[in-house]
């Protein structure tokens, strides 16, 4: 098998794996009290106050630029993303919500976004972070027929309706 074939499976492999395994992550606290999530997690960890209490007003108050998503919606099915953020960082409590809410306008599926959790290192425990060569977060990969389409990393450039709507138009 060439390399990206094998790419292909192993990222559908991760998939099917993710959408019927249980998500695997750990918690650890920082002395300052920083929660700090590192694995595959799904949604509903956002929605435990206790560990992420940053998400749910920063996901309401975000104002959706609604013409792109609109241009989106019909791009959307042929991608999954990677969500690599840090609980612990500021940009991933700002970036992410925003992410995750112009997901669900959309009407992207869950099972078509992988969220990964990463200590202050940015390495996750599986390995992940270094097979997508992750160094910064929140980085945000799309990826189409299992290759990376592109990434938004940190800070969008113009917005992240814009970005995103950039990279699924490639």
């Amino acid at each position: 098998m060439n390399s990206k074939t094998v790419f292909i499976f192993a990222f559908f492999s991760a998939v099917l794996m993710y959408g019927c395994a249980s998500p695997s992550y750990t918690v650890e606290t920082e002395p300052g009290g920083a929660k700090i999530i590192k694995g595959l997690f799904d949604r509903d960890v956002f929605k435990n106050d206790t560990l992420c209490s940053w998400f749910k007003y920063n996901y309401d108050s975000y104002a959706l630029d609604s013409a792109s998503i609109i241009e989106m919606k019909p791009l959307l099915n042929e991608f999954h993303f990677i969500v690599v953020l840090g609980t612990w960082c500021g940009d991933s409590k700002r970036e992410v919500p925003k992410q995750l809410k112009i997901f669900d306008v959309a009407g992207v599926a869950e099972n078509k976004i992988m969220i990964f959790g990463v200590d202050r290192s940015k390495k996750s425990p599986d390995g992940t972070t270094d097979k997508y060569n992750v160094l910064r977060v929140p980085t945000l990969i799309v990826m189409k027929g299992g290759e990376e389409v592109g990434r938004i990393v940190e800070n969008p450039r113009t917005s992240q309706e814009k970005d995103l709507l950039h990279l699924l138009q490639k």
